[in-house]
C-alpha cells in the first residue's frame, strides 16, 4: 500500500507520518508515503494556485489545472500497470460519506490511496470531477483545510496493514469489536493514587478477565453509544439463533459475530448476511429440511443477492437449503468445521499429514473463541471421508459468479 498526498502544506503530512508507531512502520517499508506539493504546478512565478470564485462570493478556490497536474505526476509511474493498479482518489470534505471503521477497512484492500486536501472555499469542481472517486468526511464540522482528516484517514487505514502494530491482533480486538466500546485498561503499579487495579486482573484466571471485560465493555456502550449496544444485542441474539437451529449455521453465527457483517434479511424461515472481510454470502434456514419453507422469503433472498451485483464481483454462496439453484454456476468447494471440542491426537493418527493438519487449525481456531471451518476441493473425496470420520460436519458450498 502506498499513500499519496496532493497538498499545500506536504511538512504538515510528513511531520505526523514520519512520528511514533506509524513513523516506524513507513520507516520499516510496511507502507509507502508520497507527498504533492501542488503549488509546485503552479503556472506562474509566484506559485498562486487559487484565484476569485466565478459568481461572486467570498474566499477563493484552488484551480483545476495545478491539482491535474501534480496529480498526473503522482501516478506517471503506474501508467504501464493502469489496468491492475487498484487505487482509489480520495477527497476530503463534509459532503462525503462520514469515514467509519468499515471504510478503513474497504480502503486497506487496495494498492494505493491518493488524498486530495483542499483549502479556502474548495477546489473547482471541474477537476474533482475528472479524478475523484470518493469524497470522505471526518465529521460534521468544518476545518481549514483537508490534511488533519487526510492523517485520520491514513492512520486508520495503516494500522490495518501486515506489519505496522507488529501484532496481527490488534487491530481488530479495539473498540468496535462486536460492536461493543474497548473495556478499561490498567498497567503498573497496582495502586496509584490509591486506586487499586481490579483484582480479577491479577488473578491470572482468562476466563474470569474475558468475562470482566466483556461486562465492562457493554457497561460503557450502554452509557456512552446505546445505538451500538441496540446493534450487539441483535446479532448476538440472531446468533444465538443461528447456532440453535442447524449446525450449518454456526460458521454464519460466527462470522457474524466477529467479522464485519450486515444482516441483509432475516425472517421466520430464512436469513441472509454478507461478510464483507471474506466477501461471502451465507443463506440459512432454521426449519428443517422436511419442512415447508415460505416462497416469499425465499424469493426476497434471492432478490437481494441479485441486487447486490454491483457490490462485489465475485461471492460464494453458503447453500444449505436447495433452493437457490437457479442462482448458482458452479461447485466450488466442501466447507469443513467442528463443534468446539478439539480433536485428540490419537484419533486423528490414522489420517495422516491432512488429520494432523487439520487438527492443528482446529486447536488454533478455538483458541480464538471460534469453529474452524475450511475449504477442501469437491474431488477431494478421500480427505472429505476423513474430515467426516473425524467428527467434523461437511456440507456443500457454490459460488455465484457476478465478474
Amino acid at each position: 500500500m502506498i499513500f499519496k498526498v496532493l497538498t499545500l502544506f506536504p511538512e504538515m503530512i510528513r511531520s505526523v507520518m514520519e512520528t511514533g508507531i506509524i513513523g516506524r512502520a513507513l520507516k520499516e517499508g510496511a507502507f509507502g508515503l508520497e507527498t504533492y506539493n501542488i503549488r509546485d504546478y503552479a503556472d506562474n512565478t509566484r506559485a498562486q494556485v487559487d484565484d476569485y470564485p466565478y459568481g461572486g462570493g467570498a474566499g477563493q478556490v484552488i484551480q483545476a489545472e495545478p491539482v491535474f497536474r501534480a496529480y498526473k505526476d503522482a501516478v506517471k509511474e503506474d501508467a504501464v500497470k493502469e489496468d491492475t493498479v487498484k487505487r482509489r482518489v480520495i477527497y476530503l470534505s463534509p459532503q462525503g460519506r462520514r469515514f467509519n471503521q468499515r471504510m478503513a477497512k474497504e480502503f486497506s484492500k487496495g494498492d494505493e490511496l491518493v488524498f486530495l486536501c483542499g483549502h479556502y472555499e474548495g477546489v473547482d469542481e471541474r477537476v474533482l470531477e475528472e479524478i475523484v472517486t470518493d469524497y470522505v468526511s471526518a465529521g460534521d464540522y468544518i476545518l481549514t483545510g483537508g490534511e488533519l482528516p487526510a492523517l485520520t484517514v491514513i492512520d486508520a487505514v495503516a494500522r490495518l496493514l501486515p506489519g505496522v502494530l507488529g501484532n496481527d491482533e490488534s487491530p481488530e480486538i479495539e473498540t468496535f469489536y462486536r460492536d461493543l466500546l474497548e473495556y478499561p485498561q490498567y498497567s503498573r503499579p497496582e495502586i496509584w493514587h490509591d486506586k487499586k487495579v481490579p483484582a480479577v486482573l491479577l488473578s491470572g484466571n482468562h476466563k474470569e478477565i474475558e468475562a470482566w471485560r466483556l461486562e465492562r465493555s457493554i457497561e460503557r456502550t450502554i452509557a456512552a453509544r446505546p445505538d451500538l449496544y441496540d446493534k450487539y444485542l441483535a446479532r448476538t441474539a440472531l446468533a444465538e439463533r443461528m447456532k440453535g437451529a442447524r449446525v450449518q449455521n454456526i460458521p454464519a453465527s460466527e462470522a457474524l459475530l466477529f467479522n464485519d457483517t450486515d444482516v441483509l434479511f432475516e425472517g421466520n424461515d430464512l436469513y441472509l448476511i454478507f461478510d464483507h472481510d471474506a466477501g461471502v454470502f451465507y443463506i440459512g434456514v432454521y426449519k428443517k429440511k422436511t419442512e415447508h419453507i415460505c416462497p416469499e422469503e425465499a424469493d426476497c433472498v434471492r432478490r437481494l443477492i441479485i441486487d447486490f451485483r454491483s457490490k462485489t464481483d465475485k461471492c460464494y454462496v453458503l447453500n444449505v437449503s436447495g433452493l437457490f439453484e437457479d442462482l448458482i454456476t458452479d461447485e466450488l468447494a466442501m466447507i469443513v468445521f467442528t463443534e468446539k471440542n478439539p480433536l485428540s491426537t490419537t484419533r486423528v493418527r490414522g489420517y495422516g499429514e491432512f488429520g494432523e493438519n487439520l487438527r492443528n487449525k482446529i486447536v488454533e481456531a478455538f483458541g480464538q473463541g471460534r469453529t474452524y471451518y475450511g475449504f477442501l476441493d469437491p474431488s477431494q473425496t478421500r480427505k472429505i471421508d476423513d474430515a467426516v470420520l473425524m467428527g467434523l460436519y461437511a456440507s456443500m458450498v457454490y459460488v455465484i459468479d457476478f465478474s
